[in-house]
């Protein structure tokens, strides 16, 4: 994710609008009854959130902030994911008993049919400019290359052999979250008016063309409580009191309520699709609603500190200096920071993205089919045996 810069009061102006057309948008369809899959692969399409570490891989491995101490602390060692640990996808597939790590998606080059990992720190749905951190791998992107892979199966298994292998697998589309980042600086008119509708496109377009190469099952993501990031309340420190608001939780109630502008979008547009295409079903997962049970709970999971990083720069919430463990997102590697004894009694782990504990805790949610419409729950066992080619 990307810090918050630029006027907090260009926001404002239009949030009474935000919280109407919510509240109009936001009733859900009917519920389809429950059911369950035994998914044949996890393919992933997100941002840092969920990057497997192909961020880190592009840049050369090992120079970005996620292939370096302290990330991977938790996991024993940095393998360029985000977080003192593993994330969603990775936890997913171990839980499914497909394969006991996801594999970045830059870094495969064979035919065989796996769970790939295409998404990358930055990641947005739409392009972005002039954000030094955002990535070229926008969704689209990330789809092509889901693509050109799933030529490389069929070219060795044929088209009719794998059909069934891509129809029974899981796409997890986790990415959006970067766009309202990247946009917020610019006013809340412009996320509003502009990159909420454009970024509903973008996964209308992505999970379109998954669609058309064999997906009948994909989990779309809305976007989580950001507005509780060690992040966000830092940098709003510099705002006169007054200007912008605080909720029961600590939390940030104008980008809240953005977020949830977004969301009643990315609902609708999950129903949309189930309906618009015949054999597909889009399966929403509330994460915000998620995030906010365990917030409000969190000393029944282990956590006691919601609104600090577990590694930072100091200040209030541990979020002073630069570099990500200062919470900037910069790729500043002599950032100075502290990092706590116990990851997993914090939520975030850089201020940003979460740490491996609260990823756990939502993937249990997800194979369960907690907090996702339609109800699902995800079964283990299916993971596709082939036979690998052999070395030349």
């Amino acid at each position: 994710m990307a810090s918050w810069s630029g006027t907090v009061l260009a926001i404002f102006a239009l949030l009474l609008n935000i919280v109407l057309l919510s509240q109009a948008r936001a009733t859900p369809a009917t519920p389809k009854s429950s059911s369950s899959i035994c998914p044949t692969a996890v393919f992933t399409f997100a941002d840092s959130l969920s990057d497997g570490g192909n961020r880190d891989i592009e840049a050369g491995g090992g120079k970005t902030l996620s292939g370096r101490y302290p990330y991977g602390i938790t996991y024993g060692k940095p393998t360029g994911r985000y977080c003192d640990g593993l994330v969603i996808p990775d936890l997913l597939l171990q839980k499914l008993r497909l394969d006991n790590l996801g594999t970045p998606s830059l870094k495969y080059n064979g035919t065989e049919f796996e769970s790939l990992n295409f998404g990358y720190a930055g990641a947005t749905v739409i392009k972005v400019e002039n954000q030094p951190y955002s990535s070229p791998h926008v969704l689209s992107a990330q789809v092509d290359d889901f693509v050109r892979h799933q030529e490389f199966v069929e070219g060795r298994y044929g088209r009719q052999a794998s059909k069934p292998w891509y129809e029974n697998a899981l796409y997890s589309v986790e990415i959006g979250g970067d766009d309202i980042n990247f946009g917020l600086p610019l006013g809340g008119g412009y996320v509003i008016n502009v990159t909420i509708p454009a970024v509903i496109q973008g996964l209308a377009d992505g999970i379109q063309k998954l669609y058309a190469h064999g997906a009948r099952h994909v989990v779309l993501y809305n976007m989580p409580r950001a507005d509780c990031s060690p992040n966000y309340l830092q940098s709003f420190q510099q705002y006169p009191a007054g200007t912008f608001h605080y909720d029961k939780d600590g939390c940030i109630v104008e980008i809240a309520q953005i977020i949830s502008y977004l969301n009643t979008n990315i609902q609708r547009l999950s129903e949309e699709l189930t309906q618009k295409y015949q054999g597909l079903t889009v399966y929403y997962f509330d994460w915000f609603a998620a995030n906010t049970y365990v917030l409000e709970n969190m000393k029944e999971f282990g956590f006691t500190n919601s609104l600090q990083s577990c590694c930072g720069g100091g200040g209030k919430f541990n979020c002073d200096g630069e570099g990500l463990c200062g919470c900037a997102p910069l790729n500043q590697t002599n950032a100075a920071y502290t990092v706590c004894k116990d990851p997993s009694k914090y939520f975030t782990f850089d201020g940003i993205h979460y740490t491996e504990h609260f990823y756990e805790i939502m993937s249990e949610y997800i194979m369960a089919g907690e907090y996702i419409t339609p109800k699902v729950k995800l079964e283990m066992g299916c993971k596709v045996v082939t036979v690998p080619e052999s070395p030349l």
